[in-house]
């Protein structure tokens, strides 16, 4: 566990030694990540801890709470600065490979794109959990029980369009699709046949057709959804 009395972000200087990290080309030991040529505080954070989160939940808790008096939706496209706590993290969100190299993936898991493009801001995997807990709370507990190092399918799914984090919609997916006896997702909620999140993201559009989702009452929502979801709603999951 390593402990910072500030969260930081990088500068230009600090993102480039980043993305040599993370492209393979340095290694991650020679960037220091309190170093004041590379980072500086941010104004209002307060002491963060790394450590194994259990789930990205815990994770996304746990940054919330380190922002402190920051504006989280001022740091959105601060790329600087989701990069270093992505740096800050590595260990817990990347493995290495046998010649010491970090797993890291697809990029935008990563290096943090421009927050409004969607279909690749949605996919970083420290940004998106923390913009998530903050903006549903309880209500993002079916996207955020992962571990930290998975982007699952199902949040991939449900979070690649803006209007999907309509509090009603994740209130009716969390209802399908997470298990609150066990903190996980249901039985077959991470599959791609019918009922499942890929389903439940394309019933949506149709959904948004004729009805305003926010004056729904989630039970109503669900209510109308075709028999494909029957296996993953309430009455059909034993408690």
């Amino acid at each position: 566990m390593t402990s910072y009395t500030a969260l930081r972000r990088f500068n230009e200087n600090g993102l480039e030694a980043f993305e040599k990290v993370f492209t393979g080309q340095i290694d991650d030991a020679v960037v220091d990540p309190t170093d004041p040529d590379l980072t500086s505080s941010v104004q209002g954070t307060k002491t963060f801890a790394t450590k194994d989160f259990a789930t990205a939940k815990d994770m996304a808790e746990a940054v919330l709470a380190a922002i402190g008096t920051a504006n989280l939706f001022e740091l959105l496209p601060d790329t600087g600065f989701w990069a270093w706590l992505t740096f800050a993290m590595r260990d817990q969100l990347f493995k290495k490979s046998g010649d010491g190299t970090m797993k890291v993936g697809e990029v935008h898991r990563w290096y943090p794109s421009n927050p409004n493009d969607w279909q690749k801001g949605q996919r970083h995997l420290v940004r998106m959990p923390v913009l998530l807990l903050k903006t549903l709370g309880d209500d993002a507990d079916h996207l955020l029980c992962g571990t930290p190092a998975v982007l699952p399918e199902i949040r991939e799914q449900l979070t690649s369009q803006q209007d999907m984090f309509n509090p009603a919609f994740q209130q009716v997916a969390r209802t399908l699709y997470f298990n609150d006896a066990t903190g996980a997702l249901k039985r077959g909620a991470g599959g791609k046949s019918g009922g499942t999140p890929r389903r439940l993201a394309k019933v949506r559009q149709q959904l948004d057709v004729t009805w305003d989702l926010e004056e729904r009452e989630p039970s109503e929502i669900i209510a109308t959804l075709p028999a494909e979801f029957s296996r993953f709603k309430p009455e059909a999951t034993p408690s």
